[in-house]
């Protein structure tokens, strides 16, 4: 049989394990409430960034349609030297857009006839 110390002493100890429980559920308390507030945080940080985002897009589309605005109309070649070009590559409308383009660069200064003219002429030029 036990005596009564020892019993004492078991209830002691049980005392300080329940006091220590008793601690560590309140710092988890502590934690989880130190977490919660960082979630608002971020949280707010992510509304913000949406809204930063979403304003960068607008002025992204009112620089865009600034830019449209302010861009003069780039002339049309001829239909008659689109035509010529487009027989000349037996119909293949990507490569005479992408030589045409190519020229433009080449010449910035010069009508969008001149350089359809050019393209053809090289093209005549290269195949004799």
């Amino acid at each position: 049989m036990q005596t009564l110390t020892d019993v004492q002493q078991k209830l002691l100890r049980l005392r300080d394990i329940q006091s220590q429980l008793q601690k560590q559920k309140s710092d988890l308390a502590k934690k989880k409430a130190e977490l919660a507030k960082q979630l608002q945080q971020l949280q707010q940080k992510e509304t913000e960034l949406n809204n930063l985002l979403s304003q960068s897009k607008q002025k992204e589309m009112e620089l865009q349609l600034q830019i449209e605005e302010e861009l003069q109309p780039i002339p049309q070649p001829s239909p008659e030297l689109q035509n010529e070009l487009l027989s000349l590559l037996r119909g293949d409308a990507i490569a005479a857009l992408r030589l045409l383009k190519s020229q433009q660069q080449r010449n910035p200064g010069r009508s969008a006839d001149w350089c359809l003219e050019k393209v053809i002429w090289d093209l005549k030029r290269d195949r004799h």
